[in-house]
């Protein structure tokens, strides 16, 4: 019996480990002020790194903000001359004559309204917006944000602005900026890489395009490489690499076959074919 009620004595005994924590325990309860100096230094440190984190996500959001309201604001442009044009389109429409005789012929729009018709469609088609404010918002956001993300979306915007005016002034520099700086993120790294093809290829770049090409093959989605490769085809075609081209263009027909490049890639290698 005796032995028996020394080992349940000693099965009731903290063990080791917990004759630890209760010493841990005893040492902090008897030096609170010794312990909170050693603390100190580890909770200022942890108050840095959130306080970090709560200011980088403020600016982030302050960020977002400021290119809500330029995006806002160049949506209002648009919907100015989406306006426009609804108003000429509802003076066209009773110009037209849709009166029918009692055979049930549509009557025909007279020389004079049909001059009208004419002249109203060719304003609706030279209607622009006026992207100058919204452009120059866009413009200075991305030289002040130029390495987040909301900059390299602003600086792309501004530069397929540019480009679509035919104004290409410094879009290549922006563009390259953006290509450069977004190294991290796959998203704007294709955009702005597909951007830069096209304008190395209007330039004749024809080499400089296809490195462009390697970039983009190696983080390329499933769903985006037969674009890639179909850019990339159609510059060895431009380059007159008809065997590299072709072998661009098999792997499309073979890899990618009901996708909408692929009816594109058969035309090209008819083309090919044919020459």
């Amino acid at each position: 019996m005796t032995g028996q009620k020394t080992k349940d004595q000693a099965l009731k005994r903290p063990d080791n480990f917990q004759d630890q924590v209760l010493t841990a325990i005893n040492f902090m309860t008897s030096n609170k002020q010794r312990v909170l100096m050693m603390m100190a230094p580890l909770l200022i440190v942890a108050s840095g790194v959130y306080a970090t984190f709560l200011w980088t996500q403020k600016k982030s959001e302050t960020r977002r903000a400021e290119l809500a309201k330029i995006l806002t604001l160049h949506s209002d442009e648009e919907s100015t001359v989406a306006k426009k044009r609804e108003e000429i389109q509802k003076q066209i429409e009773p110009l037209r004559s849709s009166k029918t005789d009692k055979d049930g012929k549509k009557s025909t729009t007279s020389p004079e309204n049909l001059a009208t018709i004419t002249k109203l469609e060719k304003q609706i088609a030279d209607l622009k917006p006026d992207h100058t404010k919204s452009m120059a918002d866009f413009k200075r956001f991305y030289d002040t944000n130029s390495d987040t993300v909301e900059g390299w979306m602003a600086g792309l915007k501004w530069a397929s602005n540019q480009l679509q005016e035919s104004q290409p002034g410094d879009a290549r520099k922006v563009v390259e900026q953006v290509a450069k700086a977004s190294a991290s993120n796959k998203f704007y790294q294709m955009n702005s890489r597909f951007i830069l093809i096209g304008l190395m290829e209007d330039a004749g770049e024809f080499d400089a395009a296809l490195k462009e090409c390697e970039i983009l093959i190696k983080i390329a989605s499933d769903d985006a490489m037969p674009s890639v490769l179909l850019t990339k085809a159609r510059i060895q075609f431009f380059k007159k690499s008809f065997d590299e081209a072709k072998t661009s263009l098999k792997e499309i027909l073979e890899k990618h076959s009901s996708s909408p490049e692929a009816t594109k890639a058969r035309g090209l290698m008819a083309i090919m074919g044919a020459a």
